[in-house]
């Protein structure tokens, strides 16, 4: 009977530290500290800068394993309003932190424009004359990319992978939904009739963005569209830039990134609606179990 209070005692110490210590880290986690939202606004906009200037899926993949492996520690390096949303649909982060992050993210995408048009010698003017815009293709290949790198992102993260194994599954995973989706856009601008009346969606826009912070940076292909518009007997017209922040990529992104997210953790086996046990639960399970055992060796 000793034995048995004893090994009980141990586990139940052990189950009502564990629970100390996760409530201890979802109050650390409410209590945003202001390092990690300085990471994620520089993180962003260190990633937006490439992807405005360069944009190749490759370097931005780069971009983003470098990211990751200096801000992990710091803010999880989320750089990403959708990768954050992806995080909070599985539980993976409380609504306030969630909050806190997507202003800094868009901050960060609003300092990389203000760069770049800085540099382009140009005013810092954007539209979002288009963000009602919404053209099922664009959507689709925002969904199809997003969720491909979402479904890779919180595979890593739930098996805690180490950092550099980590922030190099992220950043491909990235680059490949990059290609993905910029790939389908490519096929459906390809598939234009000469004969539209007007410009399509898809030809306004240069492959995917997978990001709704850098999205509010970019912008659509005012000259191919101009171009395509005076082969149609149109006028080109030079107006302020029109932002890809549209309806049409925060759908995609959002959806895609929650559809990825809970898709992996549905076949993983460990759904984030399961129903969790209490302490009182947990401490009268092990009793049982400690129970059991006693008796299994008398």
């Amino acid at each position: 009977m000793a034995c048995l209070q004893f090994y009980a005692t141990s586990r139940i110490c052990n189950v009502i530290g564990n629970h100390k210590e996760i409530q201890f880290m979802k109050v650390k986690n409410t209590n945003i500290p202001l390092p990690a939202l300085a990471g994620e606004l520089v993180g962003t906009f260190v990633l937006a800068i490439i992807a405005l200037t360069i944009g190749q899926p490759l370097l931005v993949g780069l971009t983003l394993v470098v990211l990751v492996l200096g801000l992990n520690v710091i803010s999880g390096a989320n750089l990403n309003p959708a990768v954050t949303f992806a995080l909070w649909s599985v539980k993976k982060m409380d609504t306030v932190k969630a909050l806190f992050y997507w202003l800094a993210q868009f901050i960060g995408g609003l300092f990389a424009l203000y760069v770049t048009q800085l540099f382009k010698g140009g005013e810092t003017q954007i539209s979002l004359s288009s963000f009602s815009s919404f053209d099922a293709r664009i959507v689709a290949a925002e969904v199809i990319g997003m969720a491909i790198f979402a479904f890779v992102l919180v595979s890593v993260v739930n098996r805690k992978a180490p950092e550099g194994v980590l922030a190099s599954a992220i950043g491909l995973a990235l680059m490949v939904g990059l290609y993905a989706g910029g790939g389908l856009l490519n096929l459906a601008a390809q598939n234009v009739s000469a004969d539209a009346k007007s410009a399509p969606r898809v030809t306004k826009v240069d492959g995917a963005v997978l990001n709704p912070a850098i999205a509010l940076a970019a912008t659509e292909k005012e000259d191919q569209s101009s171009a395509l518009q005076q082969q149609l007997g149109g006028s080109a017209k030079t107006t302020t830039p029109v932002s890809r922040l549209t309806l049409e990529t925060t759908v995609g992104t959002l959806v895609g990134a929650a559809l990825g997210a809970n898709l992996f953790m549905l076949l993983a086996g460990e759904s984030p609606f399961a129903k969790k046990k209490t302490v009182a639960e947990k401490v009268t399970t092990t009793i049982k179990k400690a129970s059991k055992k006693v008796k299994g060796k008398k």
